[in-house]
């Protein structure tokens, strides 16, 4: 059905007067197998960065006082609603079909537009007119446009297509797909591949054979209006390694896969990691690299690449302290430059994320204290379009300026990253008092990035993932912002190998490219290639280091599965042949310490070794006691029985039984074989 105050007639009447269309589509019906075969595939538009302004939304086209938003509650209501003056609606009853939330309250209640504004713009909504955009989110014409959700599933779903987000309440699957593809064909959007594998194993089976209206062409295919600039070169499957001799050039690499005509470009300090962190998230947002510089000297280098990216702007992120005025007399003449700083780290990225962002209903929330936690968020809070907020994670509260930015910009919900330790519960609370909290915090900074990017990229839903090292931040920034910009996720690593956690996310994602932040003494060959680290115990020794006796060699706790090799030691020298887990001591061996060095492997991980203690030193057998005689004779008093005993007594020795008894008058004991 169409909404309750916008007749069709109305509904086409506010879209075609505001779009230059392709004549309509006569209407047609086919099954819904049949839509992905409908749908123009083109890979997701990354040049041009998404504003959300450039869409009106919640206006009121028919001038009843209601605007577009109540319209669909009044329309969604499972009971008759009454409206009074100024729109006010009583007596209604909603039930968000994603995950089955019912409420009377309509507050409660968000509207959805079932392809997000970000999706539709990345889709091919970039490239139309402002009136269109309008038209586009105001889109009452069909019942499957807009839709009353529940502020969770609207917060999860975020502007994920159907490959990254489904609902929750699967009896509506299909009918969400169905609403999906109808708006894409609709609007003569794009689907990217994954997006439309996704459709047609939903649209199949008992869904695919559901018989479908097929709704008038509203738009058509956009003509970039605009020569693309700032476009990032593709990856190529499998690892590339952006790396340079020193941080600098590093960044400088990644910069590079930008072409000329970027939004801006971001200028940070190299020698310390918050003002850059802040200016990552930043630069992904509006489509820019973000570059390193000493405090009071800027490269030729970097000048010399700040002037081929041809930026509109440049950001320097951080007080004449953090980026010397030098610096900034260096970049004059390039772009309009504009310092963001503050008196702290904090005050400095609330500057950067009050300018670049102009609203966002979601946030991550980080912790300025380390790197690790804001970075790994960077890639997911680009995928979205959302800030990272830096906060003094050790205290029990926001400062009131944090508290000033989240209201200013319209937030709605926040993601906390880290573990409470990071950023502490008091804060939690305090924002759980006012937005929808959720919490992503492992037992390791490796757990945490791992979850972020599980909650926030499905299997399949990149092409690429960017690996970083979770020691140190000057590598990994420049890539946060670059991954960021093309909303891939960002892991962090050893450098020998990847931690569980990241491993099993890598491989689920199973991102054909991979890209290594730095060189491969900060990201390994073995991490690059996503290699896990295996769980390994310091293996133990069994048995006494005495000639003559064996040793048994303990591996200990190791990942399941895990095959293993053995080379034994003496005093740190390897033993000919001792390659078993088990060693016979030997007389050679005598004077010498024993350990055992153990090598694990196991597929899909890199190969660990780990050497045992020492054993104490290796003695020879102590001798036997001296044999009595074996044959009868006199031996010291008490040296086998005592002298009280006057009957023979049994006693064996050395494998003689013999016997022996004292003699009457006389003090010495009298022995015999028997």
């Amino acid at each position: 059905m169409l909404r309750r105050a916008l007749a069709p007639a109305s509904a086409a009447a506010l879209l075609l007067s505001t779009l230059v269309v392709a004549q309509p589509a006569s209407a047609s019906t086919v099954t819904a197998a049949d839509l992905p075969g409908l749908l123009r595939v083109a890979a997701v538009d990354t040049a041009h960065p998404y504003d959300r302004d450039r869409f009106e939304h919640w206006i009121d086209a028919d001038a009843d006082g209601c605007n577009s938003r109540f319209e669909v509650l009044i329309a969604e209501s499972t009971t008759e609603v009454a409206v009074a003056a100024g729109c006010e609606l009583s007596g209604g009853t909603w039930v968000s079909p994603y995950d089955g939330f019912a409420t009377t309250d309509p507050a409660r209640i968000q509207i959805d537009h079932v392809v997000a504004l970000a999706e539709a713009w990345r889709s091919g909504a970039w490239a139309w007119t402002d009136d269109q955009r309008r038209a586009f989110a105001n889109d009452l014409g069909v019942e499957y446009a807009l839709t009353a959700a529940s502020g969770t599933a609207n917060q999860s779903k975020a502007d994920k297509d159907p490959a990254q987000w489904m609902p929750t309440n699967s009896s509506y699957a299909c009918e969400y797909v169905v609403g999906w593809t109808l708006v894409k064909y609709r609007w003569s959007l794009a689907v990217d591949e994954s997006e439309l594998a996704a459709l047609r194993s939903s649209l199949s089976g008992d869904c695919g054979a559901t018989t479908v209206e097929l709704p008038e062409v509203q738009a058509t295919t956009p003509v970039p209006s605009e020569p693309a600039g700032g476009e990032v070169a593709a990856f190529p499957a499998g690892v590339t390694r952006l790396a340079g001799p020193d941080r600098y050039a590093t960044a400088l690499e990644v910069s590079r896969r930008y072409s000329p005509g970027v939004p801006a470009v971001f200028v940070a300090t190299g020698v310390n990691f918050p003002d850059a962190l802040s200016a990552a998230a930043a630069a992904a947002y509006l489509g820019g690299p973000l570059l390193l510089t000493p405090p009071n000297s800027l490269p030729a280098t970097v000048r010399d690449e700040i002037v081929r990216l041809q930026p509109q702007k440049v950001y320097i992120a951080g007080d004449a302290g953090a980026v010397g005025a030098s610096v900034e007399s260096a970049l004059s003449g390039i772009a309009p430059i504009e310092r963001l700083g503050g008196l702290s780290r904090y005050d400095t990225a609330n500057n950067l994320v009050a300018t670049v962002f102009p609203t966002a209903s979601h946030a991550f929330i980080a912790t300025g204290r380390a790197f690790p936690d804001a970075l790994a968020a960077t890639g997911a809070a680009g995928s979205i379009g959302a800030p990272v907020v830096l906060v003094d994670g050790l205290q029990s509260s926001l400062a009131s300026s944090t508290e000033a930015l989240l209201a200013g910009l319209g937030v709605q919900s926040v993601t906390i990253v880290g573990s409470a330790g990071a950023v502490s519960t008091g804060i939690e609370n305090q924002l759980a008092s006012r937005y929808a909290v959720d919490r992503l915090g492992g037992g390791s900074r490796y757990d945490t990035a791992a979850m972020i990017n599980d909650a926030y990229f499905a299997p399949g839903a990149t092409s690429t993932a960017f690996l970083a090292t979770g020691q140190n931040f000057p590598d990994a920034l420049a890539g946060a912002a670059l991954a960021g910009r093309l909303k891939s996720p960002v892991y962090i690593s050893t450098a020998a190998c990847v931690p569980e956690a990241a491993h099993v996310s890598m491989q689920n994602l199973a991102a054909p490219s991979t890209v290594a932040l730095g060189s491969t003494a900060v990201v390994g060959a073995n991490a690059a290639a996503n290699l896990g680290c295996l769980t390994a115990s310091r293996p133990t020794i069994g048995g006494s280091p005495v000639v003559g006796s064996t040793l048994t060699a303990y591996p200990g706790n190791w990942t399941p599965g895990t095959a293993f090799r053995y080379q034994w030691l003496a005093s740190g020298i390897s033993l000919s042949g001792a390659t078993g887990s088990t060693l016979s001591v030997t007389s050679a061996m005598v004077g010498k310490r024993i350990s055992v060095r153990v090598v694990g492997s196991l597929t899909g991980y890199a190969t660990a070794t780990v050497t045992s203690g020492v054993t104490s030193t290796v003695s020879s057998p102590p001798p036997p006691p001296p044999a009595p005689p074996r044959y009868p004779g006199y031996v010291t008093p008490g040296a086998f029985c005592a002298k009280e005993y006057a009957g023979w007594i049994g006693y064996t020795v050395t494998g003689v039984k013999m016997q022996c008894k004292t003699a009457p008058g006389d003090s010495r004991l009298r022995w015999r074989a028997f």
